[in-house]
């Protein structure tokens, strides 16, 4: 079985594990769109060297990721949403741009000391944040689930830079680093935790999940209903995005990414898989990786009593269920989580960045 087919196969057996049906993207809201795309045109653009390719490129993925995921919240809470996606996108994809990872490397110190950022895109981004953290009110937890996750996102990006700067080193450090290398895979079987230390730094899962439970501006609901879902809602966010990214990555030969850390650190300990020999191999890490998310993924359905609140406000709730005790909290975090715990995945379908029309034409086909 060629990889294609395999990584579709094994992302349709998730799929219906979860019972996830594609829906149609909606028809999009224009007030939106035009928004996004003055933002970025006038104000982004100028505080980069993007071309006006690159710059419709990132538009289109992080306006599409919030239509998709997060469509339920306030137009206003959305373009907040789009902007820092789109900042925070373009941090990520500038790391080979050595002048403005001069700044990136003070960000957060000159952040700290009130000090002002020195290149536009970084104060853009900065100021954007303290929009973030105006609308939680009083609210400081949710505040600092939503806020921090987009500053620690520079740290991974700096710790990235630095690992592929040791791994590839030029000519004149590469017989430093030999010794280092060499010892490579004996620090892979003594780290097996570190894939997923660097994925929740990079992530920026928490501040996304903050996003389901925060609709608008005015919305407030109770910490104590969601909070025990965040450990396997962020794994969701950040896992969910792995698996389905990790064909366009294989296209274009990234290997740094939390599949193959995890795979070279599971071959590493000898654990026998698919491959040659019993070798343990990427495709085998996917599979693990989407039976993980799907524990998760019925884990927090179980919390939020998705089944339940869906039967509820469908009308089909029936004597034999018992007293209906459900309120209106727990409907609206059931139709929040279930907007985006379905958006997630048609987003990496819909958005041509991921490059998945063969998946997405598999489901539709299976729905």
């Amino acid at each position: 079985m060629s990889f294609t087919s395999d990584y579709a196969a094994c992302l349709q057996r998730y799929f219906a594990s979860i019972g996830y049906n594609y829906q149609p993207l909606p028809p999009p809201i224009p007030e939106y769109w035009e928004r996004l795309h003055t933002w970025v045109v006038d104000v982004l653009g100028p505080t980069t060297t993007w071309s006006n390719k690159q710059l419709a490129a990132l538009e289109h993925a992080a306006g599409i990721y919030i239509e998709r995921a997060y469509g339920y919240a306030s137009l206003d809470v959305q373009f907040l949403y789009a902007r820092l996606t789109a900042l925070c996108l373009f941090v990520d994809d500038s790391i080979e741009n050595d002048t403005l990872f001069v700044d990136v490397a003070k960000f957060s110190h000159r952040m700290y000391r009130g000090q002002e950022q020195q290149h536009p895109a970084l104060a853009l981004y900065q100021a954007t944040m303290q929009e973030l953290s105006d609308i939680h009110g009083n609210n400081t937890v949710l505040r600092d689930l939503a806020v921090l996750p987009w500053i620690v996102h520079i740290d991974a990006c700096m710790i990235e830079k630095q690992i592929l700067s040791l791994e590839q080193g030029d000519e004149d450090t590469k017989d430093a680093c030999a010794s280092r290398k060499a010892s490579h895979s004996n620090v892979l079987a003594l780290a097996p935790k570190f894939p997923h230390y660097m994925r929740g730094k990079s992530g920026i899962a928490e501040a996304y999940a903050a996003l389901i439970f925060k609709a608008t501006k005015e919305q407030d609901l109770p910490l104590i209903r969601y909070v025990r879902a965040l450990p396997d809602l962020l794994f969701f966010l950040e896992v969910n995005n792995d698996v389905l990214s990790f064909y366009k990555e294989e296209l274009a030969g990234e290997t740094y990414n939390l599949i193959h850390l995890r795979t070279q650190s599971l071959a590493s300990v000898g654990a026998k898989g698919s491959g040659f020999d019993g070798q343990w191999t990427t495709q085998d890490t996917v599979r693990l990786l989407c039976d993980e998310l799907r524990d998760s993924v019925l884990r927090i359905d179980g919390l939020f009593r998705l089944e339940q609140c869906e039967r509820s406000m469908r009308g089909e709730w029936d004597e034999k269920d018992g007293v209906n005790d459900l309120d209106d909290i727990d409907l609206e975090i059931a139709r929040q989580w279930r907007f985006a715990r379905d958006g997630n995945i048609a987003f990496h379908l819909d958005c041509k960045r991921y490059q998945l029309d063969f998946l997405k034409q598999a489901v539709m086909d299976g729905n």
